[in-house]
């Protein structure tokens, strides 16, 4: 059983191996069909083809292959010697290298980098070459080799293709050697001509045009050109539409721009040219730069005017500012500027100057700088001229003016304006608008430095005179005026105005020593403020807090053009003052063996002082000494000593002057803008309603100063009224027959006496029981929308209370004024807290802002009257509720009167914040723009003020039924 079951299974297995065996031979059958199918398909194909296998033996070529190359089949396959076809020495075809595998970087060191990855197989390459050893002459082969792989995918061989494509690269080069031809003709022509195809594609540039434009054909070839100006498309796209229709343009004039940004005029002309008849083939345009003659005949015409125009400017700084005013235009530039030489302090300064800015122009004046720190210093020094085309590559460029002005020169021409053998200064043009300048710039301003020296020379020599004479005048005015004014104080006022003219400056002031108090007073002042001129003699320093203190102890004359270089002195002494001192200019004031003052010039108007300026003080000091030292000892000064000291007691009736005197022209101002809103009614509104709006909003602050004068004067006398009542009486039967005779009969002598009660007559505030926390939530009513413009948070804590006994309009006033002063204090995105409540038999009022705080000074003087914590410029400059809006000082003042008069108490803390510890540090104004902020209680937590105010209970008396 076991052996019948062997021998079953071994005839199965015969069987089953004899199957498999036929199914084998059948496949290789079919295959060597499909081979012999594959071998006749490559062999009738007219494309030649030979393969390789992984050996790199030679398996099989065509006939194609055959004749193309002149070796039969049978002579290589087989082989490894396929490389006889196309080279004289052994080196591997393509396919060579796709069978081992090759990298980009080998097969590019084979063809010289000319190959490109195959188009239709992924991992064949391709490329053409000129093949020598094929035929008499050789031939141009273009080849692709492409990878066999194997069922696993590996590589098992390489397929080559080949086509000549000798007569197509005879056909190029024909076409090249035709071009070449149509390019010589062009070549030919002296002007910038350019071909392209109809949709601006450049086909050719001649010479000409790179030499004038720059660019190349290598750059242009196949693109079009990026020459036309910004702001002429719309004008191109015209003439190319005219240039299509017409197939002509003869002449347009136009504006180009070359490669290095240059804007040049060209007159172009254009033609369509054809490939075909009736079929347009491109463009050809001819371009002539024109730039030249057209800069040329503006020059001329430029330098006819401007030699027309000088003897039109007489005064030396408005000629320059003339000449400079005519650079930039010629020149295209943002700015020109004359600059001149300070011999005496080796310094340049800018005399003439003109700028697309006015605010540039205005400050540029009135700098200064070393001349050994720019490049106008260094044409002047070598004499000759220079162009920066960039500014931050430039080593003797100074920035320092740049940085004074907030302006960014970013290139610049200068030229040497010299005389003779000498150099006076240089012309100068800053920030070419379009392009860069050139050297027909520098030309033409060489040009301008040539016609206008001698003008300048000559302007400079007048001025000298000009000078010379006011100064002798001003001497001469000064030393025959001293008999004239006994009066030292008139005298010395005298001399601060000669010397405010001939030092052109804003300020001068005569200050003396008092030498028990070791103090320094002002007994003689010229201000172009006049408020200024008659503040600083109210004013005494002690000698070492002033500069003049230290001409005084050395005797010298002293020049600070520039009073950042110490701030603490300067700007405490213009705190006092109420005035920012830029420059100034001090002598010393001598009397024999002793210094008994200071004479000095405050804030130049244009420049800074020099030497000159001080010889010339020196000489009015001298002239002025003897008579002061005289009159020191008079009685005369003593006087107007005790005057300048008795000046703060008359301040209050100065007030009360000032608040009668307001009185009346409010009164008639405010009665006339309605007369006149009531005649301007039948106009449209936009013709009038805003100017009248100003001027009600003026009038409204007027009334406030009045008001507010008003209540701190309360005790006045009111003569005014009784005299006015007076005289109306009198003249009642005349005026009454007068206004009927203009407008009738009427009762205007009562409407006279009303009027006169109103303005003038007494008003009597009578006192009555007030509930505080009533009023205070009415009044923050009333104020909200005052301020709904600025982003604060008010919080109340508003409580019930006992009654208070004051006049309603006081208390409107000090709450109001609180609220406005916390408003104004506190800046956007902050919190102000405003509680009522009793405690104690009182009945307190807090108003608490988290503002910016008052500093120590200020705290200290905050009740004293017209004392204002912020600017009054920014009081002028800005709404009532805006931050950091400022005051006229007086608000606090009337607060602290009423406290007194009605018997309340007002209490104030503050806190300043410590990011801005000086009064001249700003706040930004929104919490989230302050860098130290990263959230609003960081602010919170930093600065703030509390005002309190304290009233006394009155409890209403019960009634008896």
């Amino acid at each position: 059983m076991v052996e019948d079951r062997t021998c079953s299974t071994l005839e199965n297995k015969i069987r089953s191996l004899k199957t498999a065996l036929d199914e084998s031979r059948k496949k290789q059958e079919n295959l060597e069909r499909e081979k012999e199918k594959l071998s006749q398909i490559l062999q009738e194909t007219a494309i030649p083809t030979f393969v390789i296998d992984n050996n790199h033996r030679l398996t099989y070529v065509n006939k194609a292959f055959e004749n193309l190359t002149g070796i039969s089949a049978t002579e290589i396959v087989g082989t490894s010697d396929h490389w006889r076809a196309f080279y004289p020495s052994k080196r591997p075809t393509m396919a060579d290298l796709i069978v081992d595998n090759a990298d980009e970087k080998k097969i590019a060191a084979h063809y010289d980098g000319k190959y490109q990855k195959s188009a239709v197989s992924e991992w064949g390459f391709e490329s053409e070459r000129l093949f020598t050893n094929l035929g008499k002459e050789g031939k141009w082969l273009f080849f692709t080799a492409s990878p066999l792989r194997d069922m696993d995918g590996n590589i098992s061989g390489a397929i080559e293709t080949l086509q000549d494509i000798t007569d197509q690269k005879k056909a190029e080069e024909a076409l090249r050697e035709s071009r070449r031809g149509m390019r010589s003709l062009l070549d030919f022509v002296p002007y910038p001509i350019v071909v392209s195809n109809l949709d601006g594609g450049v086909y050719y540039v001649t010479p000409a045009f790179t030499e004038t434009f720059g660019w190349s054909l290598e750059e242009l070839e196949g693109k079009t050109i990026p020459y036309t100006p910004k702001g002429l498309e719309a004008e191109t796209g015209r003439i190319l539409k005219e240039l299509l229709e017409k197939k002509l343009v003869l002449r347009h004039v136009t504006k180009r721009l070359t490669k290095d940004g240059r804007l040049l005029d060209v007159v172009m002309r254009g033609v369509i040219y054809s490939k075909e008849p009736d079929e347009p083939g491109g463009e050809l345009v001819l371009l002539r730069d024109i730039t030249r003659e057209r800069r040329t005949a503006r020059n001329n015409q430029a330098m006819l005017r401007i030699s027309m125009a000088l003897p039109e400017y007489p005064d030396l700084e408005n000629l320059l500012d003339y000449i400079s005013r005519e650079i930039k235009e010629l020149l295209g530039t943002e700015g020109a500027l004359v600059v001149l030489i300070d011999e005496d302090r080796g310094e340049l300064f800018y005399k003439g100057a003109a700028y697309d800015d006015s605010t540039t122009q205005k400050r540029i004046k009135e700098i200064r700088f070393p001349m050994d720190k720019s490049v106008a210093g260094k044409v002047i020094r070598t004499g000759k001229p220079i162009i920066v085309a960039d500014t931050a590559k430039e080593p003797s460029f100074y920035p320092g003016v740049d940085e004074k002005l907030g302006y960014h020169t970013r290139n610049l021409l200068e030229v040497p304006l010299r005389s003779g053998d000498r150099i006076i200064g240089a012309l100068c043009a800053r920030n070419k608008k379009e392009g860069v300048f050139e050297e027909s710039d520098m030309e033409l301003l060489n040009m301008i430095a040539g016609t206008v020296v001698l003008s300048i020379e000559n302007a400079r020599f007048s001025e000298e005179i000009l000078n010379a004479y006011k100064t002798n005048d001003a001497l001469l005015r000064i030393s025959t005026a001293l008999p004239e004014h006994p009066d030292l104080g008139d005298l010395l006022d005298f001399v601060s105005n000669e010397v405010k003219r001939l030092m052109d400056s804003e300020g001068a002031l005569v200050s003396l020593l008092d030498e028990e108090n070791r103090e320094l007073f002002f007994i003689g002042a010229a201000y172009d403020d006049i408020a200024t001129q008659r503040r600083v003699k109210e004013i005494r320093f002690p000698i070492d807090k002033l500069i003049a203190g230290q001409v005084i102890k050395t005797g010298k004359p002293m020049i600070i053009n520039d009073t950042r270089g110490n701030p603490a002195i300067h700007r405490e002494r213009d705190k006092i003052m109420g005035y920012q001192t830029r420059n100034l200019l001090l002598v010393p004031l001598g009397s024999r063996d002793r210094i008994i003052g200071v004479l000095g010039a405050i804030n130049k108007k244009k420049g800074g002082f020099d030497q000159g300026n001080m010889e010339l003080l020196n000489l009015v000091a001298a002239t002025v000494e003897l008579s002061i030292e005289n009159a020191r000892f008079s009685e005369e000064v003593k006087k107007a000593y005790r005057e300048v000291s008795s000046l703060n007691r008359a301040k209050d009736k100065v007030i009360n002057h000032l608040s009668h005197e307001l009185k009346t022209p409010v009164s008639v101002l405010s009665g006339s803008l309605n007369i006149i809103a009531r005649k301007l009614a039948t106009l449209p509104d936009e013709s009038w309603k805003n100017t009248l709006a100003r001027g009600e909003r003026n009038l409204e602050r007027i009334i406030e100063i009045q008001n507010q004068v008003e209540d701190i004067m309360r005790e006045r006398h009111f003569e005014s009224h009784s005299l006015l009542r007076q005289m109306v009486d009198l003249c009642a039967d005349e005026l009454e027959t007068l206004v009927a005779e203009q407008v009738g009969e009427g009762s205007i002598v009562q409407a006279v006496r009303n009027r006169i009660d109103d303005i003038f007559g007494p008003k009597e505030m009578a006192s009555r029981l007030l509930s505080l926390d009533q009023i205070v939530h009415e009044r923050l009513e009333v104020l909200k929308p005052r301020f709904s413009h600025r982003n604060i948070r008010i919080v109340e804590d508003i409580t019930p209370t006992e009654t208070i006994k004051i006049p309603m309009e006081p208390l409107q006033k000090v709450i109001d004024g609180l609220v406005k002063n916390a408003v104004e204090n506190t800046p956007d995105e902050g919190k102000i807290e405003i509680r009522v409540k009793q405690t104690n038999g009182k009945v307190e009022m807090t108003v608490r802002d988290y503002g910016v705080g008052i500093i120590d000074d200020a705290q200290r003087r905050i009740f004293e009257g017209f004392f204002a914590t912020q600017d009054t410029l920014a009081y002028s400059s800005k709404r009532a509720f805006d931050f950091n809006a400022g005051g006229k000082g007086a608000d606090l003042l009337r607060m602290k009167i009423f406290a007194e008069r009605y018997g309340f108490k007002i209490r104030m803390m503050s806190d300043r914040c410590p990011v801005i510890p000086e009064e001249t540090d700003l706040c930004p104004g929104i919490i989230s723009e302050c860098s130290h902020c990263q959230k609003p209680e960081d602010c919170f937590v930093s600065g703030g003020t509390t005002f309190t105010l304290q009233f006394r209970v009155k409890k209403r008396k019960k009634s008896n039924k």
